[in-house]
């Protein structure tokens, strides 16, 4: 038996602009810098992922920051983007710094964008609605990665553009079109050993060589390791969907793979083509609301609510009341017994015993 509730919103993350609603990339590698050895190349996530890919096979391996600092030694290059007292900096791999005022355009808003460069304004060739994500100088050129800011999720603008550093010339721009991966320019960064301009985009990473010829492509998705059955973030040269169990078990946690890959395992395989990681990241999805075939998962989401790492605790805690069955009500009641009073998870254990409540009666 299912509660259904009338939903007036249904969001996910928060950002500074509100609330989005989730997309796939979402889980996938937010990239925010890549440095380079003559072997290796590091990426460092947003949410806090480390990842070295070798050269030659382009495996990934997922690794802690001590191990991209042995494999590429620090000094590393200053962040390449900081809000430093409400000011946008955004910096070159050459530590070249630009000062932007993003732009705004939408709800009958149409502020464009302004940059400086060594204090002075920049004659840039960018649309007057583009924000510059990223940028690079190279040779006497800036290239710029650019992004469509909007209310709620930035999307893609003009690609990659090139230009003078020393003047409004426009030398080129490099898209989807021309064989990027799909989306918002993420990262740019120059590679010193190859001499080639390394793009992450939400989709993927590429490489575009000094002629402003994409030569290389791949796209990020998730699936379990053969052989040991953990979540391995991989690349592929076309595009991949993660596998979502793979996801969901590095988002919980899982210490016991094993175990875990059995319980995937008992799940039907037409109900395994039917979940969606949607289901687990829309916060305001009613409760009950998931196959009794996924209920032997239960046991590691109740271990995700009790773990220490509050994005682990907050993601299993709050999909628990999604799944129908009656040890979720049971922990749940008591969960609420050691919670105090206006706690930051009352408010999921209220919703779920809500949930629950009609049903007991």
């Amino acid at each position: 038996m299912l509660v259904v509730f009338l939903l007036t919103t249904v969001c996910s993350r928060a950002t500074l602009a509100g609330l989005l609603e989730f997309e796939e990339t979402d889980t996938l590698p937010y990239v925010e810098n890549i440095l380079f050895s003559a072997s290796t190349v590091g990426i460092l996530s947003k949410d806090g992922r480390y990842f070295l890919i070798d050269r030659k096979t382009e495996h990934v391996h997922q690794v802690d920051e001590a191990a991209v600092v042995q494999a590429i030694p620090r000094p590393w290059p200053q962040k390449p983007w900081e809000d430093l007292q409400g000011r946008e900096i955004l910096r070159s791999s050459d530590g070249q710094e630009f000062q932007q005022t993003s732009s705004y355009c939408g709800e009958g808003e149409s502020i464009g964008h302004a940059l400086q460069f060594q204090q002075h304004p920049f004659p840039d060739v960018l649309a007057h609605c583009t924000s510059v994500s990223a940028v690079e100088t190279v040779d006497g050129n800036v290239w710029f990665g650019t992004i469509q800011p909007s209310e709620g999720r930035s999307g893609p603008a003009e690609g990659v553009v090139v230009q003078s550093l020393h003047k409004k010339h426009k030398l080129k721009a490099i898209t989807q079109k021309s064989g990027l991966t799909s989306g918002q320019i993420r990262m740019l960064r120059d590679d010193p050993f190859t001499k080639t301009m390394w793009v992450a985009t939400p989709r993927g990473l590429n490489r575009i060589d000094r002629r402003f010829q994409v030569i290389w492509g791949r796209y990020w998705y998730e699936d379990f390791e053969h052989g040991s059955r953990k979540a391995q973030t991989l690349l592929s040269p076309t595009p991949k969907i993660s596998n979502p169990f793979a996801v969901l078990g590095r988002e919980l946690a899982v210490n016991d793979w094993e175990a875990f890959s059995r319980a995937v395992a008992k799940v039907s395989p037409s109900e395994q083509r039917k979940l969606s990681l949607y289901e687990f990241h829309m916060v305001g999805l009613p409760p009950r609301t998931l196959s009794h075939e996924l209920n032997d998962l239960i046991p590691f989401f109740r271990a995700a609510a009790e773990s220490s790492n509050p994005t682990v605790h907050d993601f299993g805690l709050r999909n628990l009341c999604k799944f129908d069955d009656a040890s979720v009500r049971d922990y749940m009641v008591n969960v609420a017994s050691q919670k105090l009073p206006g706690s930051a998870d009352q408010r999921h254990i209220r919703d779920c015993l809500k949930a629950w409540s009609p049903l007991s009666e």
